[in-house]
């Protein structure tokens, strides 16, 4: 099988040069990850929903799908909320490492802000992390973005910067994770499961999805309409 590695390699070479050949590589890597013959309306977001609540999502493989959806044109901000809170700071810092840049740094940094906001300060979530563990978290949170108090777009605001300085291989978001926000994931993923979340979250990211993979089967046929096939 082709690597991760090289195919999001090859979708930010061909997207730079604006080849059409983008959007038909991309439904082929879409349909790779549903595991199907045929895109049907939310194929993308259960495969996802079941691979995480199975503990099988994989990092690259989530950074190689944000890539293949910008490369469709779709919106990808519904499916960074559907990643666990330790993912996302996972796949921030790889990124952070890797300098992947862009819009999947802006989604991810925005996610973590948002998610952040639920577990330190909305009642319907700060009840099941404790103060210690949110005073840890918050002070890494603070090292991180160069403050002393936090508001709510300050991991965004703060990659943002490190891209405008070059400094983004020398970012890292270094939290304590212990059990208590293993805990909250392991019922944020038990949330995610239910069809209304997933239906709320994803309807725009999939709709675009969709509309995008057969706009790729039209522009397949035309191409071959006009080689004589």
């Amino acid at each position: 099988p082709i690597s991760a590695n090289e195919i999001a390699k090859w979708i930010d070479s061909q997207a730079k040069s604006g080849s059409e050949m983008v959007g038909s590589k991309a439904k082929m890597l879409v349909l790779n990850f549903t595991k199907k013959d045929k895109y049907e309306f939310g194929d993308v977001t259960k495969e996802l929903v079941n691979r995480v609540a199975k503990s099988e999502i994989n990092l690259q493989d989530v950074l190689l799908l944000l890539k293949i959806l910008l490369a469709l044109g779709a919106t990808v901000g519904p499916l960074a909320e559907l990643l666990p809170f330790t993912f996302l700071i996972e796949a921030l810092n790889i990124s952070l490492e890797q300098k992947v840049g862009g819009k999947i740094l802006e989604v991810l940094s925005k996610t973590l802000d948002n998610r952040l906001v639920a577990a330190l300060f909305t009642s319907d979530d700060k009840s099941l992390i404790g103060d210690v563990v949110k005073r840890s978290v918050l002070g890494g949170v603070l090292q991180f973005t160069g403050k002393s108090e936090y508001e709510l777009g300050d991991i965004e605001r703060a990659v943002r910067r490190g891209q405008e300085e070059d400094s983004m291989e020398d970012m890292q978001l270094d939290l304590d994770i212990n059990s208590e926000f293993e805990e909250w994931d392991k019922l944020f993923v038990e949330k995610i499961e239910t069809e209304e979340y997933v239906g709320n979250q994803a309807k725009i990211m999939d709709m675009k999805i969709a509309l995008a993979l057969e706009e790729c089967e039209a522009r397949s046929q035309r191409n071959n309409n006009d080689v004589g096939y």
